[in-house]
């Protein structure tokens, strides 16, 4: 007897968790939009909208491997920083890992065929190979950088190191 309550308690559980509205999404699902949509939405949309401009690149993720065809990523990346680009202007990078000169010259040109389809002025240099932002800064400017502004004292025995001598405490209110 008590068996069949706990399975007739269990299915009224799982009947009545069924039957609940599901939660808003601040995401839409893969390719496509959501019927449920969250109010932050929006919201998200601008913080990705400027994380894109600040990077503005595409690399070897946005390809199917091996080959110069943009994936489903790739694609809607693309179609995204298509219309960053109509607004604002702009340079995208192309940054790859491969040593294979001819394939990341064709997935460059298939960058650039996808933008002016997206009706995007491609005369000028709109795809660029490289990272975006520049190569940065190697370590050892870094160290130079901390220590001159004293803070950053290299430990004594620490090994041969860049050669820096510890910079004297400021001094003052």
């Amino acid at each position: 007897m008590s068996r069949l309550l706990l399975c007739s308690a269990a299915a009224a559980g799982l009947f009545c968790g069924a039957c609940q509205e599901p939660a808003p999404r601040l995401n839409a699902p893969p390719h496509g939009t959501t019927e449920n949509a969250s109010e932050l939405q929006a919201a998200y949309r601008h913080m990705v909208d400027n994380a894109l401009l600040t990077d503005m690149a595409v690399s070897d993720i946005h390809f199917v491997p091996q080959r110069a065809l943009l994936n489903a990523l790739g694609e809607e990346r693309l179609a995204r920083l298509a219309s960053l680009l109509e607004l604002y202007g702009g340079t995208i990078h192309f940054s790859s890992n491969l040593t294979d000169s001819k394939l990341i010259a064709d997935r460059i040109d298939q960058v650039r065929n996808y933008l002016c389809e997206a009706g995007i002025d491609t005369t000028a240099e709109v795809v660029v190979p490289g990272l975006a932002g520049g190569r940065g800064m190697d370590a050892a400017q870094a160290v130079l950088i901390k220590a001159h502004e004293g803070t950053y004292v290299p430990k004594k025995g620490a090994g041969p190191g860049l050669g820096l001598m510890a910079p004297t405490p400021k001094s003052g209110p």
